[in-house]
């Protein structure tokens, strides 16, 4: 029987950016939470951002936010974890270096991106709907008592590439730091004992729930080590190769409501 549903949001439910789901899926996770099964939102947004998308379910579901570096449920904090401020400047800088790069970092507090990242600050609070505090110097200027959840690196068409050219290689293998890619525009740094995969099998732990009871959706490779913790794991029909690859079925895409689609069919 199934206990937890895992959901990628970004490409997963909705466009990237997007900030408006099916209102199917509300009534879906109540119907699932009565018959005894959660639902959990597996992001790497903030709680800022998904506590609006899922307003009328907030207390209906698990929240597993900033690609596993912070859970909370009905308002909860469950875990944390942050990267050393120092470390986080470091890589900032080198961000702020690249060509045509610049830095979204999220932290508990708030999230921050420079002073002329126009495109980038309409993009997080008009689409992911984020509470975002500019800053005139990045990273300079980055509250030193606010602890850093997230480290981004944004490029409006190709992150990922330009991070293989010089950043990823450094940084792959930290013993302080994860990296991994969430989609065309971003490559996320988050704490080594902070992703999805980590994040949920502590809850999994804690409640006494399998694999074997987990059923999970994802698109892109930072979904891939929560994919691997569920028995009936999808890709959803637009995910990238590699997490079609690894997951026993594929969905529908994201424009379909593929995820909402086997959702109706669970009893």
């Amino acid at each position: 029987m199934i206990k937890l549903i895992c959901s990628d949001v970004d490409g997963t439910l909705v466009p990237d950016g997007g900030h408006e789901l099916n209102p199917e899926y509300f009534d879906q996770i109540r119907r699932l939470k009565k018959a005894g099964i959660l639902f959990a939102a597996v992001s790497g947004r903030s709680y800022s951002s998904l506590k609006k998308l899922f307003a009328p379910v907030i207390d209906d579901i698990l929240f597993i936010c900033d690609n596993g570096a912070r859970t909370i449920y009905q308002g909860s904090l469950l875990s944390c974890y942050t990267i050393r401020h120092e470390l986080a400047m470091e890589l900032v800088r080198e961000i702020e270096a690249l060509p045509g790069c610049t830095t979204y970092i999220s932290a508990l507090k708030d999230g921050y991106v420079k002073e002329g990242a126009d495109e980038l600050y309409r993009w997080l609070t008009e689409g992911y709907q984020l509470d975002i505090t500019k800053l005139r110097r990045m990273p300079e200027d980055l509250p030193a008592d606010d602890g850093i959840l997230s480290v981004e690196l944004y490029h409006p068409t190709a992150a990922e590439e330009i991070a293989h050219q010089g950043l990823y290689q450094k940084w792959h293998g930290h013993r302080e730091l994860q990296l991994v890619c969430a989609g065309k525009q971003w490559m996320n740094f988050t704490p080594i004992n902070a992703d999805k995969g980590i994040a949920l099998s502590e809850y999994q732990n804690m409640h006494g729930i399998s694999p074997q009871e987990t059923m999970a959706f994802g698109d892109n490779m930072n979904d891939a080590s929560m994919l691997l913790r569920a028995d009936y794991s999808y890709a959803i029909g637009n995910a990238r190769k590699e997490i079609k690859g690894l997951t026993r079925f594929v969905a529908d895409t994201n424009m379909n409501d593929g995820v909402l689609q086997v959702l109706r069919t669970i009893k």
